[in-house]
């Protein structure tokens, strides 16, 4: 099930050891997927749309216009501060990044979720538990679905989708979910475009500096490569120019025959 009207609108930022993005937002996009046996209720469906659109519009209105914030952060440093003017204060959650940059956000305006990268792929994963816990797993199983899968875009052709079997019964405490049983334990490679991303702040730290070097050095023979491939073809270029600035082949495109002989020239003057 996908309609328009399962949206939200949110900011949020993604971070991960020596990595910050900049805070930005997206206009994010919901899919539901049930699946089970090959038959059907009595009453023709196999869960009545209008249940689906209804827990999908309300889990979709708690997240809209607010900033994500990822509670469970390994390098975000959160906490609750009392801010205000005019005599008037109220809570602001005040997060404190790697980098050394600082962000301080009303708490009313904040979606305060139990992830730790504030990520399609784990926001797919905190979705399908509130939308497994309104939809009923026990009604579901009843129905004969099994299987549910969400999809969470934020932009055209960007989304991550999550799909598990549907438990017998909920339990709150089940490892099914606690989102670091989807994350790996270990070190992961860092991405060339992540690092690229990176702001040139002189305050950045040294493990964000360190990154940067290594992965400059890494891809030294990659970007040797290219530049020979950038000045082979430009040498190559300025030989076809050159003849046909001579005329060369001025008369030759009268025939198939005339015509394989120019390509078969062309070919010797670019090698």
């Amino acid at each position: 099930v996908a309609k328009e009207s399962f949206k939200f609108n949110a900011a949020h930022f993604v971070a991960f050891k020596g990595y910050r993005e900049r805070l930005h937002g997206h206009n994010y996009l919901v899919s539901i997927r049930l699946i089970g046996s090959r038959k059907i209720g009595r009453d023709g469906y196999v869960l009545d749309y209008g249940c689906v659109k209804k827990v999908a519009k309300n889990v979709c209105k708690e997240l809209n216009e607010h900033f994500i914030c990822p509670m469970l952060s390994d390098v975000i440093k959160i906490e609750t501060v009392v801010e205000g003017i005019n005599g008037k204060a109220k809570d602001h959650l005040k997060l404190t990044c790697e980098d050394g940059t600082i962000f301080v956000f009303p708490r009313d305006d904040c979606a305060m979720l139990p992830i730790v990268h504030a990520t399609t792929e784990e926001l797919a994963i905190y979705l399908w538990r509130k939308i497994i816990v309104d939809l009923d797993c026990v009604l579901l199983k009843s129905r004969g679905i099994n299987t549910m899968e969400i999809t969470v875009a934020e932009a055209p052709g960007q989304e991550a989708t999550f799909r598990l079997e549907i438990p017998e019964i909920m339990k709150e405490d089940d490892p099914m979910f606690d989102i670091m049983t989807y994350i790996t334990a270990g070190d992961i490679p860092v991405e060339g475009c992540a690092s690229q991303l990176l702001p040139p702040d002189e305050s950045a730290t040294n493990s964000l500096k360190c990154q940067i070097d290594s992965q400059a050095t890494n891809n030294s023979s990659s970007k040797k490569c290219c530049e020979d491939c950038v000045n082979s073809l430009s040498k190559k270029l300025e030989k076809l120019a050159l003849a046909i600035d001579d005329g060369k082949f001025a008369d030759k495109t009268d025939s198939k025959k005339d015509l394989s002989s120019t390509l078969d020239e062309l070919k010797a003057i670019m090698n």
